[in-house]
């Protein structure tokens, strides 16, 4: 075999291959064989028909055909190798020649990655984000705690702002009843603007058993008739007021294991300070790897880009299937469009697609190493994010061969952990506070002996993997949570 390649553009290539005669040749013969075990010919046992006959009978381009659809691919990959191409999408394959006599010739022209050095990755300076927990934060989680533990009583006078109601809801739009809006015995509070703002206004001054309409618009989200107007018809059937508890040491007790409001309050600041610190950190990861990602313009290859893409629309579909609604109506309910969704799409592949292959091209020079428990920490760590067993996550893995893409996955993660290391941070928590949170191993207890619980095992790496992580960090296994996604549904 004989091979060469262009270079068509920085993402593109032509390779021209030629194979010589006798392995053609062959293929046919294989050809033959298999369109011989497929027939019956009288006078001879099966797969046992000379060639001649086959041909007379299926003609030449039968066998011919089915010797370049057996054998094109094993010479493609064949040169890929030879080549060292690093294939991106599926070829697009023309073939000049595919004789016995003359041998096969063929071009494939090719999306490749991008052949670029990474930049450097220490000189990094960022500024450690807002973190820190004032009184007014913890506040406002004291008069949540209260808001869970309030008493409820059914009163027998008019309603006020902050009551609660027990109502009947109907919806009619130009005469119509909205049946998706009809609600009964739906406990409301009053001031909450849950429906429409009108609503909370209507409801104030009125008693058990008043019955009322009014005209609003349906909020913009809804999935029927957004922001029309409609007629609100409501019946109420009773009204309850809200007793807050008082503040103090008897609340911390009913409230919490704790024995003093000091103490409570305590625990809501470091709970609050905890989760504060975390969102930085990952907010942290963010910048730098953003910082990092501007030192170097990739082509792209479009194919990738597009599979991104065509993955996040596949993923949008699927969430509506699961409510049960068309994808417009998800597009209302997010007051987006589909031309809006579908440029953001189109934005954030490209930004995913970048980040893979300047974060992979850093990984070859950094002699990353998988330890033995990084898997199986992966494996979990996609089950979290689904809400499936790690086991089901396995078994999809397996199912679809994508261990290599996942191996990517924590070789991209540990790239950045790697980025994130040599950056110069200012500001943030002291390893002390970091410590007392649970969110740095405590060397002093570590070299007693003693071993961190879970909670206080959080890397950086992993605080990252939250929510909104895909801001930040690259993660090419969306093919086994959809279907772990799908599993679960």
């Amino acid at each position: 075999m004989k091979t060469s390649v262009e270079s068509l553009d920085p993402v593109k290539v032509k390779l021209t291959v030629e194979v010589e005669p006798k392995r053609v040749k062959q293929a046919f013969d294989r050809a033959a064989r298999e369109l011989a075990k497929q027939v019956s010919l009288p006078g001879f046992r099966p797969g046992k028909a000379p060639r001649r006959l086959l041909e007379q009978r299926f003609g030449e381009g039968v066998i011919a055909q089915t010797a370049m659809e057996n054998s094109l691919s094993d010479y493609y990959v064949e040169a890929l190798r030879s080549e060292e191409i690093d294939a991106v999408a599926q070829p697009e394959v023309d073939v000049e020649t595919f004789d016995e006599a003359e041998g096969c010739t063929f071009t494939a022209t090719i999306e490749v990655r991008p052949s670029f050095d990474p930049p450097a990755h220490d000189g990094i300076s960022v500024t450690f984000p807002e973190w820190d927990v004032d009184d007014e934060d913890v506040d406002e989680q004291l008069e949540q705690l209260r808001e869970r533990f309030a008493e409820v009583d059914e009163v027998e006078r008019a309603a006020q702002d902050g009551d609660l109601a027990t109502l009947d809801l109907r919806v009619e739009v130009e005469g119509s009843e909205l049946e998706s809006a009809r609600v009964e015995d739906a406990l409301y509070e009053i001031g909450s603007q849950g429906v429409t703002p009108k609503l909370d206004e209507e409801l104030v001054g009125k008693s058990a058993g008043d019955e009322f309409s009014y005209e609003d618009a349906l909020p913009e989200e809804y999935p029927e008739h957004g922001g029309e107007q409609a007629t609100f018809f409501v019946t109420v059937k009773d009204v309850r007021e809200k007793t807050l508890p008082e503040l103090d040491d008897d609340f911390a007790q009913t409230a919490s294991g704790f024995d003093t409001l000091d103490e409570l309050k305590r625990d809501l600041r470091n709970s609050l300070l905890r989760r504060r610190v975390e969102q930085a950190q990952h907010e942290l990861r963010g910048r730098i790897l953003e910082a990092y990602l501007a030192r170097v313009d990739v082509p792209l290859p479009p194919s990738m880009v597009e599979a991104d893409k065509q993955g996040r629309i596949h993923q949008l579909e699927h969430q509506a299937e699961r409510f049960g609604i068309e994808v417009d109506q998800l597009f209302a309910m997010e007051e987006t469009s589909r031309e809006e969704f579908e440029a953001n799409a189109q934005t954030q592949a490209e930004e995913t697609v970048k980040a893979q292959l300047v974060l992979d091209a850093l990984s070859s020079t950094l002699e990353l190493d998988l330890q033995p428990g990084d898997i199986d920490q992966e494996i979990v760590r996609h089950a979290q994010s689904n809400g499936v067993s790690p086991q089901e996550i396995a078994r999809v893995i397996q199912q679809q061969g994508s261990l290599p893409a996942l191996v990517g996955d924590i070789l991209r993660r540990k790239t950045i952990d790697a980025i994130v290391a040599s950056a110069q941070v200012e500001g943030g928590p002291s390893d002390e506070v970091l410590i007392e949170l649970g969110l740095l191993d405590d060397p002093d207890a570590t070299e007693a002996g003693d071993t961190p619980d879970a909670e206080g095992e959080r890397s950086d790496a992993e605080v990252a993997d939250t929510p909104d992580a895909a801001a930040a960090e690259v993660d090419t296994e969306a093919a086994a949570d959809e279907d772990a996604d799908g599993a679960r549904s």
